[in-house]
């Protein structure tokens, strides 16, 4: 082996300064400066650029040694690096872990904070239909009225029995008691304001509202609280009153010179004033203490649940059956069908005529198919119904006839919705000639 050959040399490119490359036998390495501190690869301080340095290998003992070092250095480097790979990747996955958790919470949060807006709005809906009214009304009851021993102890204990809600509280106008409906905190941040219901009523006992009457005080008291509560319901609820005036008609009569001047109040005539002169100013009379409060308390549940029944229209009224005799055999059909209810609910139309024009046509549409055929003739049409028999009770068969005939399409055919059935009849609206 040549002298060349045993040498090993250590190159350094000034390029990358930081690292030394020694090719020997044992092949090539590469090392960073910290790691070849103490190997002297050129006897000066100063490298050239691709500078190579020769050294003298004198034995098999040096280059083990130059190995040695070489792996140690190498071993040292690896170690190192996989300590930074492992101390980044375990900082990685902590980093992670806590985005995921994070994100986590604020998934649950949403998914809580969604429940809770769609529990609001269940809450809300059974508001809006009224499922939760009598949990939300209030009774405000003026102190004089709890403050009478006869009604006052039945009035709360009734009160108490049916679950109902109320308030001591002193009016402007004594012996009244007056309602609201309240809101529930968890729907008072959906922009849902008390309620004030306009209903009062006036509980007074017999010997009081006869002072009233004698006095000629109800006319005027009745203008107060008009004036007051412009818009709201009034009315006088009165205990044993006519116990009380028979009672002591009966002591007159009994004793006539007991010099008593106790003369009967004309509470009949007073009271028809009231509903002529007045408007939604009604009376009520009780026999004791228990009606008087079952009145006020059933009063209260009414008052509740009234306001979010649907309002009854002469349609709803009529066809729901009311206008249908009890004795007729297909009540609950008519009740079922509301086309046939539709058919009753046209004045002057008998229940058995509209189950003879169900038979013929089964649906509205099937009616007004031929209606509105242009084919056919306004006569045609206004007598096409004439002719179809009803089933009568006894076995006789007869027709519809030509009037009740005429009224359906008329009325069925007519442009305004506003204007009277018999003026229909009689030619009006879209059928004057």
């Amino acid at each position: 082996m040549s002298d060349v050959a045993a040498a090993g040399r250590c190159t350094v490119d000034l390029s990358t300064p930081e690292v030394c490359v020694l090719e020997g036998n044992g092949g090539v390495t590469r090392l960073e400066p910290e790691r070849f501190e103490s190997v002297d690869c050129s006897g000066s301080g100063n490298w050239r650029e691709n500078e190579t340095v020769d050294i003298d290998d004198e034995g098999d003992d040096d280059e083990a040694v130059w190995r040695s070092r070489f792996s140690e250095s190498v071993d040292s480097l690896g170690g190192a690096n996989l300590s930074q790979m492992s101390s980044g990747v375990n900082s990685s996955h902590s980093m992670l872990l806590e985005d995921d958790q994070e994100e986590k919470l604020q998934k649950a949060a949403l998914k809580a904070e969604a429940a809770e807006l769609k529990k609001l709005e269940r809450e809300k809906q059974k508001w809006e239909k009224g499922k939760l009214a009598l949990k939300s009304i209030v009774a405000q009851l003026d102190a004089k009225v709890v403050e009478q021993a006869s009604v006052g102890g039945h009035l709360l204990s009734r009160f108490a029995e049916k679950g109902l809600t109320y308030h001591i509280t002193s009016h402007p106008i004594e012996r009244s008691i007056m309602w609201s409906m309240s809101v529930p905190e968890h729907l008072a941040q959906l922009s849902i304001q008390e309620q004030d219901v306009r209903y009062i009523l006036f509980i007074y006992e017999a010997e009081e509202f006869c002072n009233l009457v004698t006095s000629e005080s109800l006319i005027k008291h009745v203008c107060k609280v008009r004036s007051q509560y412009p818009s709201y319901t009034v009315c006088y609820l009165t205990n044993k009153l006519m116990a009380y005036i028979n009672k002591r008609e009966k002591e007159l009569y009994k004793n006539p010179e007991s010099g008593s001047s106790w003369v009967r109040p004309p509470i009949e005539e007073m009271l028809a004033k009231l509903t002529t002169h007045f408007d939604k100013v009604y009376y009520r009379h009780c026999r004791d203490e228990a009606e008087v409060a079952e009145h006020v308390v059933g009063l209260t549940s009414s008052l509740a649940s009234c306001q979010y029944r649907k309002k009854l229209t002469r349609l709803s009224v009529n066809a729901n059956g009311s206008a249908v005799p009890k004795d007729f055999i297909d009540k609950n059909l008519i009740k079922k069908s509301p086309w046939l209810k539709a058919l009753v609910a046209i004045p002057k139309v008998q229940p058995r005529f509209a189950v003879a024009i169900w038979k013929k046509y089964p649906t509205m549409r099937s009616l007004l198919s031929i209606y509105m055929d242009p084919t056919k003739t306004v006569h045609e049409k206004e007598f096409l119904l004439a002719n179809l028999t009803v089933e009568g009770v006894t076995g006789a068969d007869r027709r519809v006839g030509e009037i009740c005939s005429k009224r359906v399409y008329r009325i069925m055919m007519a442009e305004s919705g506003s204007i009277k059935t018999d003026d229909v009849e009689d030619g009006a609206d879209y059928f004057q000639r």
